[in-house]
């Protein structure tokens, strides 16, 4: 396939193989630093997330809801609180896959 860099078309073919909006959401400030937290702690409840943020619970947990449209996490809930959790096969599984469309995309002439 040949496509010049540069191109209407090449970005067309960046943007159909990297889910753009998904590295969007994941590399927000506060939503990295969420994803690194709730990675080395667990699942947690959004009251026990907040705690340990300067923002409030509703900044939070629109963050959190943000991540879950992308499935970056998984929630449930039990009685009135909701608990969240990374979906690690999910992150893990998009920067595989856009690691793989990337070098397949470096390697077009």
């Amino acid at each position: 396939m040949s496509v010049e860099h540069g191109s209407d078309e090449c970005k067309q073919l960046i943007r159909d193989n990297v889910d753009i909006d998904f590295f969007r959401t994941v590399f927000d400030p506060v939503r990295s630093e969420l994803i690194v937290f709730l990675a080395s702690n667990g699942e947690m409840t959004v009251g026990d997330i907040a705690d340990n943020y300067p923002q409030n619970r509703s900044v939070i947990s629109r963050h959190l809801d943000i991540m879950f449209r992308y499935n970056i996490v998984q929630r449930r809930k039990e009685g009135r609180e909701v608990y969240y959790q990374i979906n690690r096969d999910l992150i893990v599984s998009k920067f595989q896959q856009t690691s793989e469309n990337m070098t397949a995309l470096m390697n077009l002439k």
